[in-house]
């Protein structure tokens, strides 16, 4: 299992936005040096809280350059347009996403859960364009900036789905080559959905936090919750997709199940 890497440059880069983590009175003097540095920054913000609410969503604070608050952000060879007090995003997750998209095999009907403004989602039907890649997303204003990111992507195979996972259970049972659950805090509640949309031999990202060090036990939490149900359980692999604090970890478990 691979070891976090922590972010060294002390702010995070939504393309046209910068966001930093410091104290109020020295914002403005980041601010400034960061924009001089980084010619393609017209805005900086401060984080004015943490990520809350069902839809992961955080307050920002307006620091320098103009006040505006649409990202336009490339990776991977995509772009995404969306308003990041609206809706979840974590520039950190760019290489887990690359990881998922080169994982999927051209002509796979893969699944997004919790698919925000569609980043894995584009960028799995980017690889895909023989399969159909469904994003489910309960927040509605990430559903908009995923559909305008799929059109803006030019991924005419990715369908959006707004609202629950647990209700597009029976519209797309055994569907699924391939599922992604990337909401570290609550995927576990959600399994029995993916089993639902699961066809057989279905390969699943499955993400959690955990301590850093103890990935072990989230792995056996996904074997228990399968032995109960007598489906079998083979563990592809575990990596620390992003340090969360001095202590935890989000975990990419992969793993397939028959």
């Amino acid at each position: 299992m691979r070891k976090p890497r922590r972010n060294a440059r002390g702010y995070d880069l939504y393309g046209n936005i910068a966001v930093i983590d410091a104290e109020p009175r020295r914002a403005p003097g980041l601010a400034r040096r960061l924009m001089r540095e980084n010619k393609n920054v017209e805005t900086v913000l401060r984080k004015g809280g943490a990520v809350r609410g069902r839809y992961r969503t955080r307050k920002f604070v307006y620091v320098a350059g103009r006040r505006n608050y649409l990202a336009t952000y490339r990776e991977n060879g995509c772009i995404f347009r969306f308003d990041i007090r609206k809706t979840f995003f974590s520039t950190r997750l760019a290489f887990e996403r690359k990881r998922v998209s080169d994982s999927a095999r051209n002509g796979e009907n893969v699944v997004v859960m919790f698919a925000g403004v569609g980043p894995y989602a584009i960028e799995i039907a980017r690889q895909n364009k023989r399969g159909r890649v469904v994003a489910i997303e309960l927040n509605a204003a990430a559903c908009r900036y995923a559909r305008e990111n799929a059109k803006l992507n030019k991924t005419a195979n990715v369908v959006v789905e707004h609202g629950d996972v647990d209700a597009f259970v029976g519209k797309y049972s055994g569907f699924a080559d391939r599922i992604a659950m990337p909401l570290p805090g609550d995927s576990f509640r959600f399994l029995p959905a993916a089993l639902g949309m699961a066809a057989k031999g279905c390969t699943i990202h499955y993400y959690a936090f955990c301590k850093i060090g103890e990935s072990g036990d989230e792995v056996a939490k996904l074997r228990l919750f399968f032995s109960k149900r007598r489906r079998k359980f083979r563990l592809l692999g575990t990596r620390i997709a992003r340090p969360y604090s001095a202590k935890d970890a989000e975990l990419a478990i992969d793993f397939r199940i028959d």
